[in-house]
């Protein structure tokens, strides 16, 4: 099975290891068609190194799908680069949040049509949660007792921000189409869904 070349394009834009990237796509297929894509490559930059990571956003009619490629960290000194991989697949119906946040640059005057110059993506199935945990004090700065501890479980959710200011117009036109085609099948799998319990 091979993968549309509008996603072949992008990875190859991407220009990180398109080739594997797009086989992490066909292999997670199945045998479903994609709907939807959109590449997103992030570089960070230390102090003594350059850390690249690119997602892809995938949607078939009943699944989001989400391959990754890093830099493996901490690799040898002069040695060969090498990449780490993960791919996930989410059932539609069990997204708990898409939340899409736009930017306008003139608010003012914005008229029906006027693009956004950001748009972010937040994603959150419940699969993965963090913790953060701090000691718990009774508000004497004097007392030593053992008060234990305090904390949140939160979920770790997936983020996606685009900027026309760091990756242009026709990036966050893309980031903003896509978030739309997934929030409406979103949409149509939890009304299946809701459909099927009822009958």
């Amino acid at each position: 099975m091979s993968i549309p070349h509008a996603l072949v394009r992008d990875l190859q834009a991407a220009g990180y290891y398109p080739q594997l990237t797009g086989s992490m796509i066909v292999e997670a297929l199945y045998g479903e068609q994609l709907v939807d894509h959109l590449v997103h490559m992030d570089t960070h930059l230390d102090l003594d190194a350059i850390h690249r990571h690119v997602t892809v956003f995938a949607l078939t009619p009943t699944r989001l799908l989400l391959a990754h490629v890093d830099d493996e960290p901490d690799a040898e000194p002069g040695a060969n680069p090498r990449g780490t991989t993960s791919t996930e697949d989410v059932p539609l119906a069990s997204l708990r949040t898409a939340l899409i946040g736009r930017t306008y640059a003139d608010p003012a005057e914005f008229r029906p049509g006027d693009r956004p110059v950001e748009v972010s993506l937040t994603l959150g199935w419940g699969a993965v949660r963090r913790l953060e945990l701090f000691p718990e004090t009774c508000g004497d700065p004097q007392c030593e007792g053992d008060h234990g501890y305090s904390g949140s479980a939160l979920p770790e959710d997936v983020t996606l921000r685009v900027s026309a200011q760091a990756e242009g117009q026709d990036a966050v036109d893309a980031a903003e189409t896509f978030a739309l085609t997934l929030k409406r099948l979103v949409f149509e799998a939890r009304q299946a869904a809701g459909a099927r319990t009822a009958g």
